[in-house]
């Protein structure tokens, strides 16, 4: 007898390959997606410019990859010495206001270039309430903990999410054409907005997110991460001490469900042979100038030569020079 309903769904189109490049945009949801994608070897950015909850911030990013007219200087502000841009979250903080914006620039344009070869873009949305400047009005991705009285909290509506994340998309197909884009909302549950209150959000971004994979069938897909932790895990075990994030089971199972259905079969086995390298690279030794240890790292580099023969661009990877490194000592 089976005591659960297994959410059943299938992403034709979609299959990451070890050659692919991708992209995580979006909640603290895709950091952690993200980075069991970093830990398998894939050639993906997650989050280039910070976590971004709302549909507007999300968009912001993305333009920003196909548009070249510099960041305003109403994105950035002061603030206990140190300068911020409300578009992005607090990583980007530096002493001064040239000095954010020229660490923001270099990351706008590494993404701007990866983007002519991106293979997929995944976006995960958080919640559709967007907080506005009141001066100025401008949408800011982080709050940066400043003053409440500083901004209008507002719900993008339906209507509102499509035309925003439909007009980003357009602009990304017209510099990328072949992108596929994957869609997930975030299971994490806003217990400040009253549980009916964010269920309320969650359907504004799963009905919006609905149309859009309508209007752009074949180009954008739905990942059903918060089907999945509500109505197929359903139980608090699989929800963090906070009770609202979902927990490192209810993680690991998501990544299960969407490895077997997102990649491809060569890409399961390779994430497994890359994991064995990082596991062997992780490891500590007692005697690490020992002949024993050298043996270790040498077959651990004879794993790696067989992947760098298939996927060259390995070769260029932290993990590559570092047991370069540690063998030619």
């Amino acid at each position: 007898m089976e005591f659960r309903t297994i959410v059943e769904f299938a992403m034709p189109g979609v299959s990451v390959c070890p050659a692919h490049r991708l992209a995580l945009l979006g909640s603290c949801f895709a950091d952690y997606v993200g980075g069991r994608m970093v830990r398998s070897g894939l050639d993906v950015h997650v989050n280039p410019f910070g976590v971004l909850y709302n549909p507007s911030s999300l968009s912001a990013a993305c333009m920003s990859w196909v548009l070249e007219g510099g960041w305003p200087d109403e994105c950035f502000f002061e603030s206990g010495g140190a300068w911020y841009c409300w578009l992005n979250d607090s990583s980007f903080a530096a002493e001064s206001r040239e000095a954010c914006r020229a660490r923001l620039e270099e990351v706008r344009r590494t993404e701007a270039a990866r983007l002519r070869s991106l293979d997929y873009l995944f976006l995960t949305l958080g919640t559709n309430r967007c907080y506005e400047l009141k001066d100025g009005g401008l949408v800011v991705g982080n709050c940066h903990k400043q003053p409440a009285g500083l901004f209008v909290e507002r719900q993008m509506d339906v209507p509102e999410v499509v035309e925003t994340l439909g007009r980003t998309l357009e602009a990304l197909w017209e510099v990328r054409p072949s992108l596929q884009v994957v869609f997930t909302v975030s299971p994490y549950r806003y217990a400040k907005y009253g549980f009916h209150g964010s269920q309320l959000g969650k359907s504004v971004l799963l009905l919006a997110v609905d149309e859009l994979c309508r209007r752009h069938e074949g180009r954008c897909h739905y990942f059903p991460a918060y089907e999945i932790v509500l109505d197929e895990l359903r139980d608090y075990r699989f929800y963090a001490d906070d009770m609202l994030h979902p927990s490192e089971a209810a993680v690991a199972y998501i990544w299960e469900r969407f490895t077997a259905t997102c990649f491809a079969p060569e890409t399961r086995a390779f994430a497994g042979e890359w994991e064995a390298v990082e596991k062997a690279l992780a490891h500590r030794p007692r005697r690490p100038d020992s002949e024993t240890h050298r043996a270790f790292l040498r077959q651990t580099m004879l794993k790696l030569e067989r992947l760098v023969g298939k996927y060259p661009n390995l070769a260029l990877t932290p993990e590559y020079e570092r047991l370069n490194g540690l063998l030619n000592k």
